[in-house]
């Protein structure tokens, strides 16, 4: 319940007081329809090994629609119902034991985006305290989405304690995005630079040149290497791992090449050679 606020919070930003009450009230009502309350053995079967059915967004939406006082909250929920987002609200109906999981948002919306990407993450975080043996890696892409303006303290909050914590679960963090403006803008870059403080390897790759007086400041880079991050060439970076700076160069096969290449002139000489060959 606790993950869910954080989650209502980035769809409703502007919640109010009064409204996170009903909120906390429904959340508690929903599960306890299904027969799970406080104790933790609720969540069983009587077999005491198989999970009772989780509430679904259409049982959340049912119990918000009984108080009037919550109207604005089930008009929210009725989007993942009845309307646009319908898809995003019914159980999950994807493998996720695979070893390689990808969880793709970049075309849930620019309204959605933040809860989108805290729910694959939350996902993700749970995936990873499963184990402390086994190795794993969380690679949080576009993580200005979680900690930059968009969001909220109590999501930067959670995925800060990702950074902070799951060496202990075995895991590897990382943390990517090109939006250092951004980045930084939540609380004055509180969260932006505690996660750079709780990172040991940090890459900066070419920068312009705003943003890269901005990564000299918090990072305490020299003059000299400032100059050397603006002026990179595409592949190349400024590896730091701790008080160690070196300069480095990322060099992909072709085969790496032909998978991640943007190229107009590549994407081309790519469809005409797979033409040739079916001809």
């Amino acid at each position: 319940i606790a993950r869910l606020h954080i989650y209502y919070s980035l769809l409703m930003p502007d919640m109010t007081p009064q409204e996170r009450n009903h909120l906390d009230a429904a959340l508690v009502e929903v599960y306890r329809r299904k027969g799970i309350t406080y104790d933790n053995q609720s969540l069983f079967e009587p077999d005491g090994v198989t999970y009772k059915p989780m509430p679904t967004r259409a049982d959340m939406l049912e119990v918000l629609s009984e108080n009037p006082d919550a109207k604005n909250l089930a008009l929210v929920e009725s989007r993942f119902v009845t309307g646009s987002a319908k898809r995003l609200g019914q159980a999950t109906n994807v493998d996720l034991d695979n070893q390689f999981v990808v969880i793709d948002t970049s075309e849930i919306g620019k309204d959605l985006l933040a809860a989108g990407t805290f729910t694959a993450t939350d996902f993700c975080t749970e995936k990873c305290k499963e184990s402390r043996v086994k190795k794993k890696a969380l690679i949080l892409d576009e993580l200005w989405a979680l900690i930059g303006a968009s969001s909220n303290p109590q999501a930067a909050e959670f995925v800060l304690e990702c950074f902070k914590t799951y060496r202990a679960f075995g895991a590897a963090v990382i943390g990517a995005t090109q939006d250092l403006n951004d980045f930084f803008a939540l609380e004055n870059g509180k969260f932006g630079r505690a996660i750079l403080n709780n990172s040991r390897i940090k890459v900066v790759l070419p920068l312009e040149e705003e943003e890269a007086v901005r990564v000299k400041e918090v990072m305490g880079l020299s003059n000299e290497e400032m100059m050397q991050v603006i002026r990179s060439k595409r592949g190349e970076g400024l590896l730091c791992a701790g008080h160690n700076r070196i300069s480095v160069a990322f060099q992909s096969t072709q085969l790496e090449y032909d998978w991640i290449t943007t190229s107009r002139a590549d994407l081309e000489a790519q469809m005409l050679a797979r033409q040739q060959e079916n001809n």
